[in-house]
């Protein structure tokens, strides 16, 4: 019997929001949101900035927390994603403040989007409209317009790269690490083609990766680089294949997470461990190695995927766009509908 991910219609039934789509448009996504954010008018807040805050929740924030992954070393200024109902305390009007929300409508953020007004700090929204992309036109800000008809958290390739192209446009992003966007997106194009939903499982890295977590708790470790691939990993199998995870990264995970193989074998027999490799990483991949051999000796299954390219962006993107895919597939394994978000959509009636 062939498995079920390689019946499409099987899937269309249960993703009505069309999450998987999203996720194979990201390369197309990427590109637009580069093209988008070259046409907004910046003039108004060119100047030196102390920081940058990005200030986001869930799915909003990760474009954030990406950027700051990406260019650490390579940034002159500290970047912060604040996912909070409060700014930084140092927060003030020479800090740079990205408010990101894709429906507009975030509480923790429009707090903060005030906050940042009250304090003078030039302010760049991002959002699809909402009370965000009604304040800030009336204020004559910069908003970047998301288009509609996303799930937050499939919006990412849009969120990332009107973050990261604006921050180009503003002195933030030097020449170096831009030169890393051309071959980020040239292997994003061809792992699109890899993991699309019409090759089968047995030759789709994607679907692969989901048939091997089936039934287990993935725990992921990501490199140094990674860490804030391997949070999007646990949220992305919380939100689109309904299963709880939990994540951690190298060197940190050599100091708490190795421990957890200590477990009594009635617990790990349920439990996976995903370590994600950034290839280029010789500061850690050594120990990594230890922790694979230590892991693989308790846990029930450790599975490994390797991040792909030359540059920092380039292995970022590559191993988050496979999680991505194979948490939509797990979603499908599982009998889900990777869009919905009940619990999500409960907590925010609440107040």
């Amino acid at each position: 019997m062939g498995s079920i991910l390689d019946n499409r219609d099987y899937m269309e039934k249960r993703d009505p929001d069309g999450v998987l789509s999203s996720i194979a448009r990201f390369p197309v996504d990427a590109r637009r949101a580069i093209e988008d954010a070259d046409k907004l008018d910046l003039k108004a807040i060119r100047r030196k900035y102390n920081g940058l805050v990005v200030a986001g929740m869930g799915g909003s924030a990760v474009g954030g927390l990406l950027l700051r992954d990406w260019l650490r070393g390579a940034c002159s200024v500290p970047i912060e994603v604040s996912r909070s109902y409060s700014l930084p305390g140092w927060a003030g009007e020479n800090t740079l403040v990205y408010a990101v929300s894709y429906s507009g409508d975030t509480e923790e953020t429009l707090r903060q989007y005030q906050e940042a007004l009250d304090r003078g700090c030039p302010v760049v929204c991002f959002c699809s409209g909402g009370k965000l992309g009604h304040s800030a036109s009336l204020r004559k800000l910069p908003v970047f317009k998301y288009p509609k008809g996303y799930k937050p958290r499939a919006a990412i390739a849009h969120q990332f790269f009107s973050l990261a192209a604006v921050s180009r446009r503003l002195g933030l992003v030097a020449d170096e690490p831009w030169s890393e966007v051309e071959e980020a997106l040239r292997i994003l194009d061809g792992l699109s083609q890899e993991m699309n939903p019409d090759v089968p499982s047995d030759a789709n890295p994607g679907k692969r990766l989901a048939e091997n977590l089936h039934g287990y708790i993935p725990f992921v470790v990501g490199s140094e680089a990674l860490q804030s691939v391997a949070y999007r990993y646990s949220t992305q199998f919380n939100e689109n294949s309904k299963t709880p995870a939990a994540h951690s990264f190298a060197p940190e995970a050599f100091h708490n997470s190795v421990m957890a193989a200590e477990a009594a074998k009635a617990l790990l027999s349920r439990c996976c461990v995903v370590v994600v490799r950034d290839p280029l990483d010789a500061e850690s991949s050594g120990k990594l190695d230890s922790f694979v051999e230590i892991m693989t000796g308790s846990f029930a299954r450790v599975v490994e995927v390797e991040a792909l390219g030359r540059g920092r962006l380039a292995r970022i993107l590559s191993a988050l766009y496979m999680g991505d895919f194979a948490s939509a597939y797990l979603g499908f394994l599982y009998g889900h509908d990777p869009g919905s978000t009940k619990s999500i959509d409960y907590l925010k009636q609440k107040r």
